[in-house]
């Protein structure tokens, strides 16, 4: 017995459903509704592929390219000077100790900035407190308002144990002095340098720069001859 409907039996309805291509699909859309959907569609995909592209990228740039090892890292905190200026420094720097340019390498990192107490600030005395702790950073030189805390607070080397005496006879009338938060005996851990050539010229000096040498460096020979290369400049 026939169907009661009120659609014909060949109605398309009752036709078998066909699945549309995806170019079928796309050929009716805008352009904004296509890149929608294929972003939809295929995010998925697209960002396994990135994430194996970068992991190979990065697979192949550590199989091919030398460990670069630092043989001096200075930790320059509110820095003023221009960077073209201090890249030449870093590079004449590393010439003088004769460094290999395919494995070694001199760094003065301006990154850090310390002087204020927002969050930002914090987060950069955080980030300066690792690389110390890490052993990574040879050299301080900061502003005498910063400086002087992280002296106080035990972070440099007493210079008298670290400076030749030729080099520390000739600094004396730079020399920063001060005490420790557990030793009240004066000592010298810091120079200022506004009478080097690179900051005379190059720097604001309203709140003077001093460089000490980090308690706990591993570099404490390239960080005596720095401070020789900065006061023998001409």
């Amino acid at each position: 017995m026939s169907k009661q409907t009120r659609l014909d039996e060949n109605a398309v309805i009752y036709q078998p459903r066909r699945e549309m291509t995806e170019k079928e699909k796309l050929k009716d859309m805008s352009t904004r509704k296509k890149l929608s959907y294929l972003w939809e569609y295929y995010k998925i995909h697209a960002l396994v592929t990135i994430v194996l592209i970068s992991i190979l990228s990065y697979l192949i740039h550590s199989i091919l390219t030398p460990n670069i090892e630092s043989q001096f890292y200075a930790a320059m905190v509110n820095n003023t000077i221009s960077s073209e200026i201090l890249e030449e420094y870093q590079a004449d720097f590393a010439k003088q100790l004769q460094l290999d340019p395919e494995t070694e390498s001199v760094e003065l990192n301006t990154s850090f900035m310390v002087s204020s107490n927002n969050e930002y600030s914090m987060s950069m005395k955080e980030v300066l407190g690792t690389y110390i702790a890490a052993q990574q950073v040879d050299i301080m030189i900061a502003p005498q308002s910063v400086f002087a805390d992280y002296a106080y607070y035990g972070f440099m080397e007493k210079l008298s144990d670290q400076l030749p005496t030729d080099v520390y006879s000739s600094l004396t009338d730079n020399f920063y002095i001060t005490e420790l938060e557990e030793d009240t005996e004066k000592n010298v851990y810091g120079i200022l340098l506004t009478d080097t050539k690179l900051y005379q010229n190059n720097a604001n000096n309203s709140d003077p720069y001093i460089l000490g040498i980090i308690a706990n460096s591993k570099h404490k020979a390239n960080a005596v001859e720095f401070i020789r290369y900065l006061f023998n400049e001409k």
